[in-house]
C-alpha cells in the first residue's frame, strides 16, 4: 500500500510502493447476467453475497450473524437473493449446520445457494455484500459492490487483541481509503438486527450509492496500476548487483 512507502521511508528505510496485484488478480470469469442464469438467480431481483471467511472457525461464528442478518433483511425486501461464495477445498459440513438452524428460524423460506470457487463471479452477481474482516473487504471495494464488514472472535482473543490496534478502522478497503466506506461490525456489534438496518439504509439509498461507487473508484487509483507483480520484479532486479542478474 501507498501509506506503508510511507511509513517506511520515515524511518529512513528505502521502499517503492509498486502497486497492488489484486487488481490483476480480481477478475469475474463471466457476466452478471450468464452467472444468474447458470446457478438458477432470478435476473430482476437484487442479490446479495454472503462472504463469511476462508477458515472453518470464521465460518462457524460469523456465517450464523450473516443467515440472521439475511432473514431480517428478506422480511423487509421479500424479493431478497442470497448466495453464498464458499472458498475452494472448504467443506460443505462447514456450512451445514448454519444453514438448517436459519431455515429452522425462518417463516420465509429463506433460500440459500452455496457456489464454490467462484468469488469473483459471486462479487460481480451481487448488488451488496456482507464480507468478513480481511482481504475479501479489498476484494469486494475493487469489484464497487457496496457492502459491510462483519467480524467476531473468540472473546479471550478479541480482548488480547484489540488494545493493541491504533488504527481507526479494522476494515482493509477502509483503511486504505482513509475513511469509512463500509460500516464495520465487529464483535459484540455483530448483532443481525444493526446489520441488516444498515444494509438496507445503504441499499435504498440511491444517492449514497452514486457515492460510494465514485468512492470505490478514487480506492483503485491508490491502489496504483495494474501490472504489480512485473514492477516488483522488475525493482528487485534493479537492487540486485550486475554480476547477478541473468
Amino acid at each position: 500500500f501507498k501509506f506503508e512507502q510511507d511509513f517506511y521511508q520515515k524511518f529512513g528505510i528505502q521502499a517503492e510502493f509498486v502497486g497492488h496485484p489484486l487488481l490483476d488478480i480480481v477478475q469475474p470469469s463471466m457476466n452478471k447476467e450468464e452467472f444468474r442464469k447458470q446457478f438458477g438467480l432470478n435476473k430482476d431481483a437484487p442479490v446479495f453475497a454472503l462472504l463469511p471467511g476462508s477458515r472453518p472457525d470464521e465460518i462457524k461464528r460469523i456465517l450464523p450473524i450473516m443467515l440472521e442478518s439475511a432473514l431480517l433483511i428478506q422480511e423487509k425486501i421479500p424479493s431478497a437473493q442470497f448466495i453464498i461464495s464458499k472458498p475452494s477445498g472448504m467443506d460443505n459440513s462447514t456450512y451445514a449446520s448454519s444453514l438448517r438452524g436459519a431455515k429452522r428460524r425462518s417463516n420465509l423460506n429463506l433460500e440459500v445457494k452455496l457456489i464454490d470457487s467462484r468469488q469473483y463471479d459471486c462479487l460481480n452477481a451481487a448488488d451488496f455484500v456482507l464480507v468478513c474482516s480481511g482481504t475479501a473487504t479489498l476484494e469486494t471495494a475493487i469489484m464497487r459492490k457496496p457492502n459491510v464488514i462483519i467480524y467476531k472472535m473468540g472473546l479471550l482473543n478479541y480482548l488480547l487483541y484489540r488494545p493493541l490496534v491504533k488504527l481507526p478502522f479494522i476494515g482493509m478497503e477502509n483503511i486504505v481509503a482513509g475513511k469509512m466506506l463500509a460500516a464495520e461490525f465487529i464483535q459484540f456489534r455483530a448483532r443481525p438486527k444493526l446489520i441488516a438496518e444498515k444494509v438496507i439504509e445503504i441499499f435504498n439509498d440511491r444517492k449514497l450509492l452514486e457515492g460510494l461507487n465514485q468512492d470505490f473508484s478514487d480506492l483503485r487509483l491508490k491502489l496504483g496500476p495494474p501490472g504489480a507483480p512485473l514492477r516488483a520484479a522488475q525493482s528487485v532486479m534493479k537492487a540486485l548487483p550486475a554480476s547477478s542478474r541473468p
